[in-house]
């Protein structure tokens, strides 16, 4: 408190001396939304005494999804697989997941069998007792009932080394790091449309560790748009549009809904608040992120997650048009506040700072 960020940085340069850390294969498949940020504040990270380096000389070595989970594989195949790129590895080493949802299907069984010393997911459920009940794929939204459910009864030093990321989809715009180029659209002043429900609903056949995926992704998505109905009682569009027919009629709603789709998180989430947009979203207090930009009441709206009180809180909503603007106020301040390439650097100092082994001086 009371410091400006010139003194934080003497002050992480004298407490923590140097970290290096080299990055396995940079930006190949789900590496790139684990290391983006690493990459992009590569020179603000030195100034809080962490090296991103490519030599041998390093202190960590950071392991991707990339070469750790294939999803093209049989699950058995794929842990053989991490397993394998693992004992390969000289040295202390982390794992990164990087997949877009809590789920830790995969990439847990590598990391409980390896000599890793921490395993990082861009979001996790809130308890390890979350992760007791099997799921499809141990996707708690998908519910239950494949082929391939899966739980995990986490010990506890196990769940102490299962760590956040400090990143998540709010970091990315395209490929620049999204608070350097975010922008605020004035708030559309006359808003024709009461509810945006314009996404992909359903999904092309797709498997994960060789089991369908697509229909829970379907049933979820399109599912809202069920409840919706015909007449619900409010003016709504639905259905999927090009993008900027899209974004135009966002613009124009006061508020827009924005369903999980293979993860919780969501590019969505993020162009409803540029658009001066309120968010209905599934509730996500199961869920956890850092950044946290998800407070129920304050950044979005929560609804069911099989979507049956949709229609009931839409209609009250618009009969609250003060709940509309603070939660479009409010999204809009959060956002500002906890996303930036000061709040991530000093995620991973902290991280190392308190890490067994680093000295401070």
């Amino acid at each position: 408190q009371g410091k400006n960020d010139k003194d934080l940085i003497l002050e992480c340069h004298n407490k923590l001396g140097v970290i290096f850390l080299d990055i396995v294969k940079k930006f190949i498949g789900k590496n790139r939304i684990s290391f983006f940020g690493f990459y992009t504040l590569k020179n603000q990270l030195s100034d809080y005494s962490i090296e991103i380096t490519d030599s041998n000389d390093h202190d960590y070595l950071f392991v991707g999804a990339h070469n750790i989970l294939n999803k093209g594989l049989s699950l058995e195949d794929s842990v053989d697989y991490g397993l394998e790129t693992c004992k390969n590895i000289t040295g202390d080493y982390f794992l990164f997941d990087g997949s877009d949802s809590t789920s830790l299907i995969g990439s847990y069984e590598v990391f409980e069998q390896s000599d890793a010393k921490f395993l990082f997911k861009n979001q996790l459920l809130k308890n390890r007792e979350d992760y007791l009940k099997p799921t499809v794929l141990n996707k708690w939204f998908f519910g239950d009932g494949s082929d391939l459910d899966k739980g995990y009864d986490i010990p506890k030093d196990v769940w102490d080394r299962i760590k956040l990321s400090g990143f998540n989809l709010g970091y990315f715009q395209g490929d620049r790091f999204r608070p350097d180029v975010y922008q605020e659209h004035p708030v559309c002043t006359e808003k024709t449309i009461d509810l945006c429900a314009i996404y992909q609903g359903f999904h092309k056949e797709n498997t994960e560790h060789l089991i369908r995926n697509d229909m829970y992704y379907t049933k979820h998505r399109s599912g809202a748009w069920d409840i919706i109905g015909d007449n619900p009682g409010y003016s709504f569009v639905k259905d999927k549009l090009p993008f900027e027919q899209y974004m135009n009629t966002l613009y124009q709603s006061k508020l827009a809904l924005s369903p999980f789709g293979m993860g919780e998180v969501c590019y969505r989430d993020f162009e409803i608040l540029d658009l001066g947009v309120a968010m209905i979203k599934p509730t996500m207090e199961n869920v956890v992120t850092t950044p946290n930009y998800y407070i129920e009441n304050e950044t979005y709206i929560p609804v069911d997650y099989d979507w049956k009180n949709l229609n009931e809180v839409v209609l009250e909503t618009l009969d609250n048009n003060d709940k509309i603007e603070y939660i479009i106020g409010k999204s809009r301040e959060t956002y500002k506040e906890i996303y930036s390439a000061h709040n991530f650097c000093m995620y991973w100092y902290n991280f190392f700072a308190n890490l067994n082994g680093v000295e401070n001086d």
